[in-house]
């Protein structure tokens, strides 16, 4: 599955394509196109993986992520599930934020759990999370191309996505 998205957020425009791994569901993608639209201002590689040298020497790769202009990693986004080694390895080895999305607030708070009592440095993941019933009517306004025109800021989405208006606030979890 792939999605191919117009995004016009915050006065600025950008198109993207998403193209899904074997593993990745629908939702997932839902979660990386949040992650795009949120962190837009700071141009969000979309794909990561072993030639990019700010994740050479951690041994994992993020979902998204946004460049600190200097050569590193400003904010470290991971979508969905993510398995309590990586956010580890990852908490330790990154200087920049580490932003987790998840598509309910009952996952957000399992997860914050999870990271309170079973990762070191864990107080550095922040963990948000859709509104369960905003995140269903997300994902069912999504196509295969889709239009996206709004604003967003912080955990704040005010935006339409194919002709449904979104106005929501993502919880921190």
């Amino acid at each position: 599955m792939s999605l191919r998205c117009d995004l016009n957020i915050n006065g600025g425009s950008r198109r993207a394509l998403f193209v899904s791994k074997d593993e990745e569901t629908p939702e997932h993608l839902a979660l990386r196109l949040t992650a795009a639209i949120l962190f837009f201002d700071g141009e969000p590689a979309l794909e990561v993986g072993p030639s990019d040298p700010a994740v050479a020497d951690i041994g994992f790769y993020p979902d998204l992520m946004v460049p600190d202009g200097a050569g590193g990693i400003g904010v470290w986004i991971e979508c969905g599930n993510v398995a309590n080694n990586k956010l580890t390895k990852v908490a330790r080895r990154v200087k920049g934020r580490l932003v987790v999305l998840k598509e309910s607030p009952e996952s957000g708070r399992r997860l914050r759990e999870v990271i309170a009592h079973e990762i070191r440095n864990g107080e550095k993941i922040e963990v948000w999370a859709w509104p369960r019933d905003a995140f269903a009517k997300w994902t069912a306004a999504i196509k295969e191309s889709n239009y996206v025109f709004g604003e967003a800021s912080g955990c704040s989405l005010n935006l339409v996505l194919n002709e449904t208006a979104f106005d929501t606030q993502l919880i921190t979890c």
